[in-house]
């Protein structure tokens, strides 16, 4: 009976493999058909155009079957593209709730509810959403970025600048350009109430964290210009020249009276000489056609004008040519209709845009620190072309 016994335990241990085999390949099947009835659920549902049902029915496969969360984000991120802000953070809120999913898919999850309440307007939530990725390898940047644009939208500049431990120690040149121009703007205030000092601190911050913000370099300008000190004035003035030529247009004319009250026009003209040969600025030619005339004549002038347009023609510098082809003007007749024609410049330049944003292509008759349309800083610049500079 013994041997029978030993004889027949390998067999029982064989077939107890066997059955238990077939057992979770059974309880696979299962599940995995469950998980097909909750998806084809889930699709009849939102091809019927019953949102909110499929979303219920593909919410309750997750639970299922964690190998199905880049669907879901798939599927809020869809929802987010078309407006459905309210259905993408049902998504994303479920995932967030969800114990099971791996450190990375729940920061993902946090990742882009912050970014569904920010679309929502919901700055608050938003904030508090990225503050809990800013240690995190992979969303750290990220969420420090959008955090930035809660505080450029709620003028928070403060706060932003609470930051700033953070936003150097990732050292990434978009950021620091930013907080550069929240102390900036919080220069600006000072500046209102001439509180000198202060002005030029928090400028100061904003040039040591962006040493090429002409915005900066502008204002440290005007408040050196509000206390007489325009020999300071005139150095930044110069500054922003190497800081960007594309701006530097819009502050010639403050630049001439910087240095005329400092007596040194002949200075300020061999400046803007090289300007105009290094950039064919129109705003730079009509500023140094005054010297030319001045030293030289009204004819040695518009000799320089007409070499001028032939190298690079500009509706400006066209319009210049006319007025001073109206000083030389005797006939009335004659005087008439070249008044007539540079009336008509004038009124064409009027409606055309003064400044062009080089990030997204927005227009404007009006300079804006930060482009209306697409926010980013120091990008509306004056246009260049016939039209332009």
């Amino acid at each position: 009976m013994i041997e029978l016994l030993f004889l027949l335990l390998p067999v029982a241990m064989a077939y107890g493999r066997f059955m238990g085999r077939n057992s979770i390949k059974q309880k696979d099947q299962t599940i995995k058909q469950d998980l097909s009835i909750k998806y084809s659920t889930g699709l009849n549902y939102l091809l019927s155009n019953q949102k909110d049902k499929a979303i219920d029915s593909l919410l309750d496969a997750l639970k299922v079957e964690d190998d199905s969360v880049e669907a879901h984000f798939a599927m809020a991120n869809l929802f987010r593209k078309r407006g459905e802000l309210d259905r993408a953070l049902k998504v994303h809120e479920h995932l967030v709730r969800h114990g099971n999913l791996p450190t990375k898919d729940k920061q993902q999850a946090v990742f882009e509810l912050g970014k569904d309440f920010l679309s929502a307007g919901l700055y608050d939530r938003a904030e508090t959403m990225f503050n809990k990725l800013l240690k995190s390898p992979d969303y750290g940047l990220k969420s420090l970025n959008y955090l930035l644009q809660i505080f450029q939208s709620t003028k928070d500049w403060q706060q932003g600048i609470s930051h700033q431990k953070l936003v150097v120690k990732f050292n990434d040149k978009r950021l620091l350009h930013t907080l550069a121009n929240f102390y900036c703007e919080q220069a600006t205030s000072a500046f209102e109430q001439d509180k000198f000092i202060e002005v030029i601190e928090l400028l100061e911050q904003a040039l040591k964290l962006d040493p090429n913000s002409c915005r900066a370099n502008w204002l440290m300008a005007k408040i050196y210009e509000n206390h007489k000190q325009c020999e300071l004035a005139c150095k930044c003035y110069q500054d922003i020249y190497q800081q960007d030529k594309e701006f530097f247009p819009d502050v010639i004319d403050q630049m001439h009276k910087c240095y005329l009250h400092l007596d040194a026009s002949d200075e300020f003209f061999r400046f803007i000489k090289k300007v105009y040969d290094e950039t064919a600025s129109s705003s730079a030619l009509i500023s140094y056609l005054s010297y030319v005339e001045k030293k030289h004549g009204n004819k040695k002038a518009k000799e320089f004008l007409l070499s001028a347009l032939k190298r690079r023609p500009t509706i400006r510098g066209f319009k210049h040519l006319v007025k001073m082809e109206m000083k030389q003007a005797d006939d009335v007749d004659n005087k008439a209709s070249l008044d007539l024609i540079k009336e008509l410049i004038g009124e064409y330049l009027k409606i055309k845009h003064r400044y062009s944003c080089r990030n997204c292509g927005f227009n404007s008759s009006t300079h804006y620190w930060s482009c209306p349309s697409c926010h980013e800083w120091e990008q509306l610049k004056p246009v260049r072309g016939l039209e332009g500079e």
